[in-house]
């Protein structure tokens, strides 16, 4: 038996990690099309079954991947529920603004006489 021979059949003996089965789940989500935005939030043991959440752009999916033969049996997928405030600025967006609103002291400065440029 060669050594990559040997380190197959660990990898087949060797018990999943909360590692393994996330990518499971993100390749299998992956699958579905759900290809932007994709980051995993819990991993867990229920039971016979590992179940991994993952925070989508506007959803949150649950996917349920059995121990024993390491395939998904469930899916849930649903609309993500807003805990507090969120601004939906971009970086950019808010660069922007804040250089608007610096233009506009200096202005407002230049005209008091406060500022000698």
């Amino acid at each position: 038996m060669s050594v990559s021979e040997a380190e197959v059949l660990l990898e087949k003996s060797k018990p999943m990690d909360a590692e393994q089965v996330t990518l499971i789940a993100e390749g299998f989500l992956y699958r579905l099309g759900y290809t932007h935005g994709l980051r995993p939030i819990k991993a867990s043991i229920e039971g016979e079954k590992y179940v991994v959440e993952l925070q989508l752009k506007k959803k949150t999916a649950r996917v349920d991947v059995d121990i024993a033969t390491q395939e998904v049996k469930a899916y849930q997928i649903e609309e993500a529920t807003e805990t507090g405030f969120h601004l939906p600025m971009t970086r950019r967006t808010l660069m922007i603004i804040g250089g608007i609103a610096a233009a506009a002291i200096v202005i407002v400065l230049k005209f008091m006489g406060m500022l000698p440029i």
